[in-house]
Protein backbone atom coordinates (compact mmCIF):
# COMPACT_ATOMS: atom_id res chain seq x y z
CA UNK A 1 0.00 0.00 0.00
CA UNK A 2 1.36 3.06 -0.83
CA UNK A 3 2.21 5.70 1.64
CA UNK A 4 -0.29 8.96 1.32
CA UNK A 5 2.54 11.52 1.19
CA UNK A 6 0.37 13.70 -1.47
CA UNK A 7 -2.96 13.63 1.06
CA UNK A 8 -4.40 17.60 0.81
CA UNK A 9 -2.63 18.26 -2.40
CA UNK A 10 -4.61 19.08 -5.70
CA UNK A 11 -3.28 17.57 -8.61
CA UNK A 12 -3.91 18.65 -12.19
CA UNK A 13 -3.32 16.00 -14.87
CA UNK A 14 -4.09 16.53 -18.71
CA UNK A 15 -4.67 14.27 -21.54
CA UNK A 16 -5.76 11.93 -18.35
CA UNK A 17 -8.76 9.93 -19.79
CA UNK A 18 -6.96 7.08 -21.21
CA UNK A 19 -3.23 5.49 -21.31
CA UNK A 20 -0.19 6.86 -19.71
CA UNK A 21 -2.40 10.00 -18.23
CA UNK A 22 -5.17 7.75 -16.68
CA UNK A 23 -2.00 5.77 -15.28
CA UNK A 24 -0.58 9.29 -13.51
CA UNK A 25 -3.94 9.97 -12.47
CA UNK A 26 -4.08 6.95 -10.64
CA UNK A 27 -0.74 7.11 -9.12
CA UNK A 28 -1.30 10.37 -7.91
CA UNK A 29 -4.82 9.50 -6.74
CA UNK A 30 -3.14 6.36 -4.66
CA UNK A 31 -0.91 8.59 -3.07
CA UNK A 32 -3.66 10.77 -1.25
CA UNK A 33 -4.07 13.67 -4.14
CA UNK A 34 -7.23 15.37 -5.13
CA UNK A 35 -7.11 14.81 -8.76
CA UNK A 36 -8.66 16.93 -11.33
CA UNK A 37 -8.69 15.71 -14.96
CA UNK A 38 -8.53 17.89 -18.46
CA UNK A 39 -9.43 15.84 -21.57
CA UNK A 40 -11.18 16.88 -24.87
CA UNK A 41 -13.09 13.01 -24.38
CA UNK A 42 -13.69 12.45 -20.37
CA UNK A 43 -14.90 8.46 -21.98
CA UNK A 44 -11.64 8.47 -24.52
CA UNK A 45 -11.02 5.25 -23.09
CA UNK A 46 -13.18 3.51 -24.57
CA UNK A 47 -11.99 4.31 -27.72
CA UNK A 48 -9.73 1.31 -27.44
CA UNK A 49 -10.18 -2.16 -26.05
CA UNK A 50 -7.21 -2.82 -24.84
CA UNK A 51 -7.74 0.42 -21.96
CA UNK A 52 -11.32 -0.47 -22.05
CA UNK A 53 -11.31 -3.61 -20.19
CA UNK A 54 -8.57 -2.11 -17.61
CA UNK A 55 -11.26 0.34 -16.53
CA UNK A 56 -12.67 -0.30 -13.34
CA UNK A 57 -15.44 2.36 -13.60
CA UNK A 58 -17.26 4.45 -16.24
CA UNK A 59 -14.34 7.07 -16.33
CA UNK A 60 -10.84 7.63 -14.58
CA UNK A 61 -12.73 10.88 -12.72
CA UNK A 62 -15.19 7.25 -10.82
CA UNK A 63 -11.75 5.40 -10.80
CA UNK A 64 -9.88 7.94 -8.36
CA UNK A 65 -13.25 8.40 -6.55
CA UNK A 66 -12.99 4.67 -5.42
CA UNK A 67 -9.53 5.14 -4.23
CA UNK A 68 -11.05 7.29 -1.70
CA UNK A 69 -10.06 10.90 -2.83
CA UNK A 70 -12.46 13.97 -4.55
CA UNK A 71 -12.17 14.02 -7.96
CA UNK A 72 -13.38 15.82 -10.85
CA UNK A 73 -13.40 16.35 -14.57
CA UNK A 74 -13.28 19.02 -16.94
CA UNK A 75 -14.06 18.53 -21.07
CA UNK A 76 -12.30 20.85 -23.37
CA UNK A 77 -10.11 21.38 -25.80
CA UNK A 78 -6.68 22.32 -24.65
CA UNK A 79 -5.90 24.46 -27.61
CA UNK A 80 -8.17 26.99 -26.69
CA UNK A 81 -6.15 29.28 -24.22
CA UNK A 82 -9.46 31.23 -22.46
CA UNK A 83 -10.88 27.48 -21.72
CA UNK A 84 -7.71 26.22 -20.22
CA UNK A 85 -7.89 29.11 -17.94
CA UNK A 86 -11.64 29.06 -17.11
CA UNK A 87 -11.04 25.09 -16.48
CA UNK A 88 -8.48 26.05 -13.78
CA UNK A 89 -10.34 28.61 -12.25
CA UNK A 90 -12.82 25.87 -11.69
CA UNK A 91 -10.32 23.64 -10.37
CA UNK A 92 -9.24 26.05 -7.66
CA UNK A 93 -12.93 26.83 -6.93
CA UNK A 94 -13.82 23.68 -6.13
CA UNK A 95 -10.92 21.60 -4.53
CA UNK A 96 -8.97 24.69 -2.99
CA UNK A 97 -5.89 24.84 -4.65
CA UNK A 98 -3.64 24.13 -7.86
CA UNK A 99 -0.17 21.90 -6.34
CA UNK A 100 0.54 19.39 -8.84
CA UNK A 101 0.05 19.78 -12.26
CA UNK A 102 0.84 17.04 -15.31
CA UNK A 103 1.17 18.72 -18.82
CA UNK A 104 0.65 14.79 -20.35
CA UNK A 105 -1.92 15.87 -23.14
CA UNK A 106 -0.35 15.33 -26.80
CA UNK A 107 0.36 13.02 -29.34
CA UNK A 108 1.84 12.32 -32.73
CA UNK A 109 -2.01 12.71 -34.16
CA UNK A 110 -3.82 14.58 -36.73
CA UNK A 111 -7.31 13.63 -36.92
CA UNK A 112 -8.70 12.30 -33.60
CA UNK A 113 -11.74 9.63 -34.04
CA UNK A 114 -14.01 9.45 -30.91
CA UNK A 115 -15.80 6.24 -32.10
CA UNK A 116 -14.90 3.14 -30.34
CA UNK A 117 -12.76 1.07 -31.46
CA UNK A 118 -15.67 -1.55 -32.98
CA UNK A 119 -17.00 1.13 -35.44
CA UNK A 120 -13.17 1.01 -36.77
CA UNK A 121 -11.92 4.50 -35.16
CA UNK A 122 -8.29 5.25 -34.89
CA UNK A 123 -6.44 8.54 -34.68
CA UNK A 124 -4.47 9.44 -37.82
CA UNK A 125 -1.36 10.04 -37.44
CA UNK A 126 1.27 12.33 -39.04
CA UNK A 127 3.96 11.05 -41.78
CA UNK A 128 5.24 14.30 -42.55
CA UNK A 129 8.27 15.08 -42.70
CA UNK A 130 11.29 18.10 -41.75
CA UNK A 131 11.32 19.10 -45.65
CA UNK A 132 7.43 18.24 -46.30
CA UNK A 133 4.73 18.94 -43.99
CA UNK A 134 1.54 20.12 -44.67
CA UNK A 135 0.62 23.44 -42.88
CA UNK A 136 -2.69 21.65 -41.53
CA UNK A 137 -0.61 18.98 -40.16
CA UNK A 138 1.94 21.23 -38.90
CA UNK A 139 -0.19 23.55 -37.05
CA UNK A 140 -2.23 21.17 -35.26
CA UNK A 141 0.62 18.87 -34.07
CA UNK A 142 2.35 21.98 -32.45
CA UNK A 143 -0.82 22.68 -31.27
CA UNK A 144 -1.91 19.62 -29.42
CA UNK A 145 1.50 19.08 -28.21
CA UNK A 146 3.73 22.66 -27.33
CA UNK A 147 0.78 25.22 -26.72
CA UNK A 148 -0.96 22.73 -24.71
CA UNK A 149 1.72 22.63 -22.88
CA UNK A 150 2.13 25.97 -22.64
CA UNK A 151 -1.31 27.01 -22.15
CA UNK A 152 -1.63 24.87 -19.25
CA UNK A 153 2.19 25.94 -17.33
CA UNK A 154 0.79 29.60 -18.27
CA UNK A 155 -2.56 28.85 -16.49
CA UNK A 156 -1.20 26.90 -13.55
CA UNK A 157 1.65 29.40 -12.64
CA UNK A 158 0.11 32.11 -11.51
CA UNK A 159 -2.19 29.82 -8.53
CA UNK A 160 1.31 28.44 -7.34
CA UNK A 161 3.11 31.67 -7.33
CA UNK A 162 0.60 33.08 -5.35
CA UNK A 163 0.71 29.93 -2.79
CA UNK A 164 4.61 30.20 -3.29
CA UNK A 165 4.24 26.53 -4.43
CA UNK A 166 4.04 23.94 -6.92
CA UNK A 167 4.68 20.76 -8.90
CA UNK A 168 4.94 20.97 -12.87
CA UNK A 169 5.61 18.15 -14.55
CA UNK A 170 6.06 18.46 -18.46
CA UNK A 171 6.20 15.58 -20.93
CA UNK A 172 8.06 15.27 -24.00
CA UNK A 173 9.59 12.46 -25.28
CA UNK A 174 13.13 10.76 -26.51
CA UNK A 175 11.53 11.80 -29.82
CA UNK A 176 12.46 15.18 -28.80
CA UNK A 177 15.83 14.16 -27.99
CA UNK A 178 16.73 11.95 -30.78
CA UNK A 179 17.08 13.02 -34.48
CA UNK A 180 17.04 10.52 -37.00
CA UNK A 181 15.31 11.79 -39.55
CA UNK A 182 11.90 10.11 -39.62
CA UNK A 183 8.85 10.84 -40.85
CA UNK A 184 7.94 12.22 -37.13
CA UNK A 185 9.24 15.32 -37.51
CA UNK A 186 6.30 17.56 -36.11
CA UNK A 187 5.90 15.51 -33.47
CA UNK A 188 9.73 15.55 -32.36
CA UNK A 189 9.81 19.17 -32.97
CA UNK A 190 7.07 20.12 -30.43
CA UNK A 191 8.43 17.38 -27.94
CA UNK A 192 12.21 19.05 -28.27
CA UNK A 193 10.60 23.11 -27.70
CA UNK A 194 8.83 21.36 -24.60
CA UNK A 195 12.25 20.66 -23.02
CA UNK A 196 13.68 24.00 -23.96
CA UNK A 197 10.25 25.54 -22.18
CA UNK A 198 10.61 23.61 -19.44
CA UNK A 199 14.51 24.81 -18.49
CA UNK A 200 13.10 28.35 -19.16
CA UNK A 201 9.72 27.68 -17.09
CA UNK A 202 12.55 26.62 -14.08
CA UNK A 203 14.60 29.26 -14.18
CA UNK A 204 11.31 31.69 -13.64
CA UNK A 205 9.13 30.04 -11.25
CA UNK A 206 12.44 28.61 -8.82
CA UNK A 207 12.24 31.42 -6.53
CA UNK A 208 8.51 30.93 -5.94
CA UNK A 209 9.34 27.30 -4.66
CA UNK A 210 8.07 25.79 -7.97
CA UNK A 211 9.46 22.67 -9.35
CA UNK A 212 9.72 22.55 -12.84
CA UNK A 213 10.64 18.98 -14.62
CA UNK A 214 10.36 16.86 -17.78
CA UNK A 215 9.83 13.47 -18.29
CA UNK A 216 10.33 12.19 -21.63
CA UNK A 217 9.73 8.48 -22.26
CA UNK A 218 10.84 5.78 -24.98
CA UNK A 219 8.65 2.89 -26.31
CA UNK A 220 6.23 2.38 -23.71
CA UNK A 221 3.15 0.03 -24.27
CA UNK A 222 -0.49 2.16 -24.38
CA UNK A 223 -3.62 0.90 -25.52
CA UNK A 224 -3.39 3.77 -28.47
CA UNK A 225 0.19 2.78 -29.49
CA UNK A 226 -0.58 -1.05 -29.53
CA UNK A 227 1.90 -4.05 -28.75
CA UNK A 228 5.41 -2.37 -29.50
CA UNK A 229 7.89 -5.33 -28.73
CA UNK A 230 9.02 -5.44 -32.19
CA UNK A 231 10.95 -2.44 -31.12
CA UNK A 232 12.80 -3.67 -28.57
CA UNK A 233 15.33 -4.68 -30.21
CA UNK A 234 18.73 -1.99 -29.47
CA UNK A 235 16.73 -0.91 -26.02
CA UNK A 236 19.57 -2.25 -23.61
CA UNK A 237 16.79 -3.70 -20.89
CA UNK A 238 15.63 -5.79 -23.53
CA UNK A 239 11.82 -4.63 -23.04
CA UNK A 240 9.16 -1.92 -23.80
CA UNK A 241 8.50 0.26 -20.85
CA UNK A 242 5.15 0.10 -18.85
CA UNK A 243 2.63 2.80 -17.64
CA UNK A 244 3.47 1.91 -14.15
CA UNK A 245 7.68 2.44 -15.08
CA UNK A 246 6.23 5.94 -15.82
CA UNK A 247 4.08 6.59 -13.27
CA UNK A 248 6.97 5.71 -10.91
CA UNK A 249 9.07 8.68 -11.79
CA UNK A 250 5.80 10.75 -11.79
CA UNK A 251 5.62 10.13 -7.94
CA UNK A 252 9.18 11.05 -7.21
CA UNK A 253 8.76 14.18 -9.38
CA UNK A 254 5.38 15.66 -7.81
CA UNK A 255 6.85 14.36 -3.72
CA UNK A 256 9.46 16.22 -1.58
CA UNK A 257 11.66 13.78 -2.34
CA UNK A 258 12.48 15.61 -5.63
CA UNK A 259 12.57 19.19 -3.97
CA UNK A 260 16.00 19.88 -5.21
CA UNK A 261 15.46 19.18 -8.61
CA UNK A 262 14.12 21.64 -10.96
CA UNK A 263 14.46 22.20 -14.59
CA UNK A 264 15.43 18.88 -15.53
CA UNK A 265 14.46 16.52 -18.87
CA UNK A 266 14.52 12.19 -17.13
CA UNK A 267 13.87 9.74 -20.07
CA UNK A 268 12.41 6.63 -19.59
CA UNK A 269 13.43 4.53 -22.68
CA UNK A 270 15.52 1.25 -20.72
CA UNK A 271 18.78 2.78 -21.56
CA UNK A 272 18.62 4.02 -25.21
CA UNK A 273 19.09 7.75 -24.87
CA UNK A 274 22.59 9.12 -24.01
CA UNK A 275 21.99 12.25 -22.20
CA UNK A 276 25.69 12.80 -21.71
Amino acid sequence: MNEKILTGKVAVITGAARGLGRGYALKLAELGANVAIIDRNLHAADVYEFEKQSMAAATVVDECKLLGVKSMGVEIDLTDRPAVEKAFSEIAETLGSIDIVVCNAGGGIAIFNDEPASKGAGDVNTTSTASDCPQDVLLRILDINLMTCMYTCMAASSYMKKQNSGKIVTVSSVGGLITNGGSYHPYCTAKAAIIHYTSSLAQELGPYNINVNCIAPGVIRTGRLGDRTNEVRGIPLGREGTVEDCANLMEFLVSEKSSYITGKTITIDGGVCDQR
